[in-house]
């Protein structure tokens, strides 16, 4: 006699850990945050400077996609990214290895970084702009600047993070610094190293956006302004919208690479 087939509500379904429940949690997600911006631009909200319409926002989308300036804008405001973020996570993990590695530096170093890492560094934009010009080379300082801490502070903490006795255990059979390193303690550390980037790539968003605010002719900060300045509201949330969805596919996509990498980490 077979045993009785145990019956799964769609709630513990729903907070399962399996690929459809994570899709079906994102699309509930989404909907809903439709659904309330929809009906609150509508019935709630007259003030349409404020918010407009999820509907309208998407036909002012469609339109710049249409005429080709949202084109521009990705491409000038992806290129400054694609240059930035990579040498903030390298310039980041470095020195956070650095800092791991050694008390003496780390503790000559430490309040220095705390202090930089507490300065509004967007509110430095206007001197970059005004030192290295309306190109790239402005944003990408910002972005690096912006981006760059949250990988050194999580870097330090993971890599000083691992058990003790493991490391002890890897030594005691002969294992030199870089075997501990690379086969202890960069393990153990790759979940802050993964949560570091991500939070990284949020300021660099933000670092990007803020440095096209003070001196571009493209990007997204630039678009943003631009709509800004003319009382666009249903351009400006656009390109608002777009940074989000960025902002989460990146996430999710750092999230499965941790899991991928780093499959012993608990939720």
């Amino acid at each position: 006699m077979s045993p009785p087939t145990r019956r799964v509500s769609p709630l513990s379904w729903l907070g399962g850990a399996t690929r459809g429940a994570s899709v079906t949690r994102l699309l509930l997600s989404l909907t809903l945050f439709l659904v309330v911006w929809q009906v609150s631009a509508t019935y709630l909200i007259d003030n349409r400077l404020l918010l407009v319409p999820a509907t309208e926002v998407a036909g002012a989308l469609y339109d710049e996609i249409a005429s080709g300036e949202f084109a521009r804008h990705l491409g000038t405001t992806l290129l400054e990214l694609v240059i930035a973020f990579p040498l903030a996570v390298v310039g980041g993990f470095v020195i956070g290895a650095v800092l791991a590695g050694s008390k003496p530096v780390r503790q000559t170093l430490d309040p220095i970084l705390t202090a930089l890492y507490s300065l509004p560094i967007v509110a430095l934009a206007p001197l970059f702009t005004a030192g290295l010009g309306f190109g790239v080379a402005s944003k990408v300082a910002v972005v690096i600047l912006m981006a760059i801490f949250p990988v050194i502070t999580n870097t330090d903490a993971g890599l000083r993070s691992a058990e003790p006795a493991l490391i002890e255990t890897a030594r005691s059979y002969g294992a030199g610094r870089l075997q501990v390193l690379r086969t202890v303690t960069l393990p153990h550390s790759v979940p802050f190293i993964i949560s570091g980037i991500r939070v990284a790539f949020a300021r660099a968003l933000v670092g990007v956006i803020v440095a096209e605010f003070f001196g571009a002719v493209a990007g997204f900060g630039f678009a943003i302004a631009a709509a800004a300045q003319s009382y666009q509201t249903a351009r400006l949330l656009g390109y608002v919208v777009v940074l989000g969805v960025v902002g989460l596919v990146a996430s999710i996509g750092l999230t499965a690479l941790e899991r991928r990498i780093a499959p012993w980490k608990e939720d």
